[in-house]
């Protein structure tokens, strides 16, 4: 083996104290990414009084919130580009979201994907998605449905794992508002099928999916939220979190009358009509707004998993029924948020936003980039010497091997100059798990080697 000069292996204790021993220094390792939805009650339209008083409303909720992902569904509806003769509100509204609330909140933080009107504006209403961009990528935007509104599947990519690209890990979020209407309908139905019926076109099961926003759903035995959620098609159920996985709650439910599930009222922050008449009166009463999730988020099958139990409606503590959400009098002080938020709930729209938390978990992440397993064979490490078998077909290759300890740290970089099937080298090692990753032209491979 000849190793290139400039190969240096980074080692210190504290970088190899990961191990089977130690997982939960790993953990901090893993990150998170928070997702949320909030209906805004047709923003832009000045039904709630002039915009500018309006920002830093936002702005408190954001900042609170804390989330990776946002989706603001029933926006009034946004021009697609300056020549967008169907659109009202400005073009540059969603820069001026970013520049007024989000990133007022967190500094050049977000940034916003592009957006459909298939539906020429026909309802009235946009759904926009910003996202976290230091942590997510943008790959595309695709219609699901067209109608009185567009609801759009955004595909991102996470950053973030080790060997890194568009084509790592992709998480793809739907955006809905669907129709409006005391009891279930057959256009409210009909967009659900047709947005479900769509995704079994475009993929073999469900990836990693997100459908969230306001179903305008009662109960859970409507047709178009049980197409959903409950269809014994397991490639294509969607789960909707208090039920499962946290199993908090069971199927049948309904959930638009009584206090039974006020835990999980969306719909309304307001008794009245103050602050102003816009929406919905008479306090906490009905569920609307959800985060429905695929098999592949619940399980961990694709590097990104649901934290259990992370499922949240943002200023909801459980005793909103049919009081106001900064109401401090009639069922106790509100201390699931700060009492700004609260007041900037109870003004901004008569809707809570709802929140779930992933976690990504850079140890899975190394399973989706190999390209021919079993070409590179390496055996556990005895003592201090590493064994490593090539295929034939790399003979004569320069191969990068890079170390990672089960955290995802980087260790070790070095060139490898294959001129045996069977190569030794000498590597310090503390006892643990770890990665090690080959790669030489458009070819690559990982294998988990113990060190005893």
């Amino acid at each position: 083996m000849k190793i290139k000069p400039g190969f240096k292996i980074i080692l210190s204790v504290a970088m190899f104290t990961c191990s089977l021993f130690h997982s939960n220094l790993c953990s901090a390792q893993n990150d998170t990414i928070k997702v949320m939805v909030y209906n805004v009650l047709n923003w832009g339209n000045l039904c709630q009084g002039p915009m500018a008083p309006s920002y830093p409303q936002l702005k408190e909720i954001v900042q609170f919130a804390n989330a990776d992902i946002i989706g603001l569904d029933k926006m009034e509806c946004v021009k697609t580009s300056p020549s967008d003769v169907n659109g009202i509100q400005s073009p540059y509204f969603p820069d001026t979201i970013l520049s007024e609330c989000l990133n007022a909140a967190y500094p050049a933080r977000y940034t916003w994907c592009p957006f459909t009107d298939a539906s020429r504006c026909a309802g009235a209403t946009s759904q926009l998605l910003f996202y976290d961009q230091s942590k997510l990528g943008y790959v595309s935007t695709t219609v699901m449905y067209y109608g009185d509104e567009d609801f759009d599947l955004f595909k991102l990519y996470y950053k973030k794992f080790m060997f890194a690209s568009p084509d790592t890990t992709f998480l793809y979020v739907i955006l809905c508002h669907t129709f409006s209407s005391s009891s279930s309908s057959v256009v409210r139905d009909g967009q659900d099928s047709t947005v479900m019926n769509k995704v079994r076109t475009m993929f073999g099961h469900t990836p990693n999916l997100i459908y969230m926003g306001d179903f305008n759903t009662r109960e859970s035995d409507e047709p178009g939220y049980k197409y959903i959620t409950q269809t014994t098609d397991t490639n294509y159920v969607l789960n909707d979190p208090p039920f499962h996985p946290d199993n908090k709650i069971a199927y049948p439910a309904i959930w638009h009358s009584g206090n039974t599930y006020q835990a999980y009222f969306t719909t309304t922050t307001r008794i009245s009509t103050l602050p102003n008449s816009c929406g919905t009166t008479g306090g906490g009463k009905d569920w609307y707004d959800h985060i429905l999730i695929s098999p592949w988020l619940v399980n961990g099958t694709n590097n990104l998993t649901y934290v259990k139990n992370s499922y949240t409606t943002i200023g909801n503590d459980g005793k909103r029924g049919g009081i106001s959400v900064n109401d401090n009098t009639t069922n106790g002080v509100n201390t699931s948020a700060p009492a700004n938020v609260l007041n900037d709930l109870f003004t901004f729209s008569d809707k809570y936003p709802v929140m779930i938390t992933l976690v990504a978990n850079p140890i899975l992440a190394v399973e989706n980039i190999m390209s021919e397993p079993g070409s590179i064979k390496v055996n556990n490490p005895v003592g201090n010497n590493l064994i490593i078998h090539f295929a034939s077909f790399l003979n004569r290759k320069n191969v990068t091997m890079e170390l990672y300890d089960v955290c995802g740290r980087k260790l070790s970089e070095s060139t490898i100059n294959v001129d045996n099937t069977t190569i030794s080298t000498n590597i310090s090692l503390t006892p643990g798990i770890y990665f090690v990753h080959f790669t030489t032209g458009g070819y690559s491979t990982t294998v988990k080697i113990v060190k005893e």
